[in-house]
């Protein structure tokens, strides 16, 4: 938020409200002896103290004293060392800790604003959303879901719109600019049962705790810890030292942990490696464990939670681009509050170290930001430095990624390894998946079939729509209600081996929405993703699946939370699915390879289909640009001369493959 210059005389750093001519480009963060001890600086003719003081700062891995840069790191990796080049004149440096005192006097008032506002964020965000479960009542009593008024005039127009009272007491919709103008308050009508402190073992997480018990009284929110199998041991210590700490200060504030009900190479074995495209494990193992321990009281229905989370915009670009509040960013039930999000690296250590706070022991030995032992995301430092601190936490996933290479016939596995290539892959790269999907569609009838599926076919099917079913010994048959249609359908074959059809099914949406329920009933691991999705708390996906009808509304949620409707499902290769690359780079798919099943549902209907389809958003462009370049669609997507043939043939059930071999 504030600019940061050095502070030559402390040793430390200053805040300033305007930029200067030495305003630094990167926000620094400090460096304890703990690093210089790991990088080797005291071999290196350095002499330092042990001290709690940090010593040095750093941007990135370039490293500054009283303002000048001393040294920089290059080259580390999982199996080697970082390579230090010390600047001339700096061989042989004796170093005085920074005079802590007297940076953080100097840095105090521009602190107090910087903490002040954040107060105030958290406490207003609270009342409001605390009058909105009061508001939610009137709203009730009117028979009006007026946010979902309000959320359906946003989509149809683009613009902001706004919920107010009148002065008659009745309650209105009207864009939030007019709102404005005519100083009237937007009024919540969101009903929160759980007010949430999400700590994670970071920095910014550990400071948006002490912000909310500082703006909150203790009895009104509740601080989860997430384990998800991944977690660094300094961070676990981190969160029993925190609970301590505030358990003496706030006896009634109440902390508790969550974690899924399998480990997580578990799930490495059932979806592979989380990757750079498809980061499954913070779904599965914390997002989703830590909402679904949160239900309504005396039911199975998520609780609707806002969650007070320590997400930062310098930490990603997509992050700069957040609200400060962000309704259903990741789940449907949850409000994300960001209180710190213009806040710099900087400045979130110079509250923990205000206010004598305990810093996860990883930020001393150089990690930049505490995450998971092993994470795609992670940079080469990252694995050097846990390889180092955690080699037996780290040592289990290594093995796996070893094997797994091994046994593709990688010839270099180390060398894989410590380039990080396995983070690039596809997520199901090294699986050997039994389960098969095979969608074959026509202008009459909706046919696939599946091999080796993991969970029941009919009882995913109660999500869609209503539904009769007559169960015989190797046949399931009966009619699906949809919107204003009935459609029969039949199910022949196995538990895990069978086949799925539906007669006269032309409506892409329920298209759609069959496939993905065809592909979780083949993928189902349990893994309680989409589980928290369900508004209404009628599906249960632990031990087994089950589905409510008496409460399931088929708002369809738990089917479009994620791509083909499944985790899993997504992140193997699937049968369907063609690898078509551009002779002048896959980019312009946007690497996705093109699916058979996409072209099965545009040539069925290709006039309805940019309206109604089942592909996801990103997949949108990359399918356009190869229906452009194969011809079949002009500029403006109407079908050519090609397609239309295309079109005709197909919907006079002739594969697509055959009319290209010819």
């Amino acid at each position: 938020m504030y600019k940061v210059t050095w502070d030559i005389e402390t040793g430390g750093v200053r805040l300033n409200h305007k930029v200067v001519a030495d305003t630094l480009s990167v926000s620094p963060r400090p460096v304890f002896f703990e690093e210089l001890d790991l990088l080797k600086l005291h071999e290196l003719g350095w002499t330092y103290p042990h001290c709690e003081e940090p010593l040095l700062w750093a941007c990135n891995k370039q490293y500054f004293y009283r303002g000048q840069l001393v040294f920089e790191a290059k080259g580390a990796n999982l199996y080697n060392d970082a390579t230090i080049e010390i600047k001339p004149g700096f061989e042989s440096l004796t170093l005085i800790p920074v005079d802590m005192d007297e940076m953080l006097r100097r840095n105090k008032d521009i602190l107090f604003l910087l903490e002040s506002e954040a107060i105030e964020f958290i406490r207003d965000t609270f009342i409001d959303y605390s009058l909105a479960s009061k508001k939610f009542e009137e709203f009730k009593a009117n028979q009006l879901d007026y946010e979902a008024l309000a959320a359906a005039i946003e989509k149809r127009t683009k613009r902001k719109i706004a919920i107010v009272k009148e002065d008659c007491d009745s309650f209105d919709l009207m864009e939030e600019s007019i709102a404005q103008e005519r100083g009237k308050k937007r009024i919540l009508a969101t009903k929160i049962d759980v007010f949430l402190a999400s700590f994670s073992g970071g920095k910014d997480s550990q400071v948006v705790l002490d912000l909310c018990t500082r703006s909150l009284p203790p009895s009104v929110f509740e601080v989860i810890y997430s384990d998800t199998g991944y977690e660094l041991p300094s961070s676990l210590d981190l969160y029993e030292d925190v609970k301590r700490h505030y358990s003496s200060l706030f006896p009634g504030l109440k902390f508790s942990t969550t974690s899924n009900h399998a480990p997580v190479l578990s799930y490495w074995d059932k979806i592979g490696t989380p990757s750079d495209t498809h980061r499954w494990c913070c779904s599965v193992m914390k997002t989703a464990p830590l909402y679904r321990s949160l239900k309504a009281s005396g039911s199975n229905k998520q609780a609707k939670v806002l969650t007070f989370d320590g997400v930062r915009a310098e930490e990603s670009t997509r992050r700069s681009n957040y609200n400060r509040i962000g309704k259903g960013v990741k789940h449907s039930t949850v409000i994300n509050a960001h209180p710190i999000l213009n806040w710099n690296t900087t400045e979130i250590f110079l509250y923990l170290f205000t206010h004598s706070l305990p810093i996860n022991l990883a930020y001393r030995f150089g990690k930049a930001r505490v995450g998971c032992i092993i994470c795609p995301y992670s940079s080469c430092w990252d694995d050097m430095l846990v390889s180092k601190l955690y080699p037996q936490q780290l040592s289990p996933f290594i093995e796996r990624i070893a094997e797994w290479s091994e046994r593709e016939g990688i010839k270099d596995v180390e060398n894989y390894i410590r380039d990080r290539k396995w983070k690039f892959r596809a997520s199901g790269k090294f699986l050997t998946i039994p389960t098969q999907v095979i969608f074959k569609n026509s202008s009459a009838n909706f046919f696939a079939t599946v091999k080796g599926g993991k969970s029941s076919i009919i009882e995913w099917l109660k999500v869609v729509a209503p539904l009769t079913c007559i169960i015989e010994e190797e046949r399931v048959y009966g009619d699906i209600k949809y919107k204003d249609s009935i459609y029969s359908y039949e199910i022949t074959g196995t538990l895990s081996d069978y086949s799925f059809e539906v007669v006269g099914l032309k409506d892409l949406t329920l298209i759609s929405s069959l496939k993905r329920v065809i592909y979780k009933a083949a993928y189902c691991i349990n893994c309680e993703s989409c589980e928290i999705e369900c508004p209404t708390g009628a599906l249960s996906v632990f031990p087994t699946i089950r589905i409510d009808t008496k409460t399931c509304v088929h708002c369809h949620r738990c089917l479009n939370f994620h791509d083909k409707g499944c985790i899993v499902a997504n992140s193997t290769s699937m049968t369907t699915e063609t690898n078509i690359k551009a002779k002048a780079g896959i980019d312009r798919y946007n690497t996705f390879g093109i699916h058979e099943e996409w072209m099965a549902e545009f040539l069925m209907s290709p006039e309805d289909f940019w309206e109604n389809n089942g592909l996801g958003p990103k997949q949108v462009p990359g399918f356009k640009n190869w229906l452009k370049e194969a011809g079949i669609v002009d500029s403006k997507l109407n079908l050519t001369n090609l397609g239309k043939s295309l079109s005709q043939i197909y919907n006079d059930s002739v594969k697509i493959t055959e009319v290209v071999e010819t």
